[in-house]
């Protein structure tokens, strides 16, 4: 006994999934880009913060690029008074907190931005456009 099926419209769809693979990880290798670079240009004391940066997909056309250690945004805006004005958690004017290291407390009026992750970006764009397009060409069998 033998049956089939058939489905109207799958080859369409098979096309699409593969396109929409192949944008993926032409995707992927441009956000590999500027991983990198952010991982050069991140301020070092542990190292945690440059290897916590990650890409990762998101949704069929998109990736995100950024660490996932949660500090990493006081790290590229800065916090406090010498922070980026623009984000909001800026907008204190000092405060104290307890030093474990040196067993005190200390008064602070922030941290200036250090920025590792949109400059990357910027630098690199010619770089990332490329790698898109090469994948995608790939992609294609071109």
């Amino acid at each position: 006994m033998e049956i089939r099926i058939q489905i109207d419209g799958i080859e369409d769809l098979t096309e699409k999934l593969e396109n929409a693979c192949h944008i993926k990880n032409a995707l992927l290798r441009g956000g590999e880009i500027v991983r990198a670079e952010a991982q050069a240009n991140c301020p070092k004391d542990t190292g945690r913060l440059s290897d916590s940066i990650v890409v990762q997909s998101e949704g069929e056309r998109s990736v995100v690029i950024g660490p996932t250690a949660d500090y990493g945004i006081y790290v590229e805006y800065g916090t406090g008074a010498k922070g980026d004005p623009s984000v909001p958690h800026t907008n204190k004017k000092g405060w104290v907190y307890y030093n474990e290291k040196t067993d005190s407390f200390v008064y602070t009026t922030g941290q200036a931005p250090q920025p590792f992750l949109v400059p990357a970006l910027y630098s690199q764009k010619d770089a990332v456009v490329a790698a898109i397009r090469q994948g995608l060409l790939e992609g294609l069998g071109g």
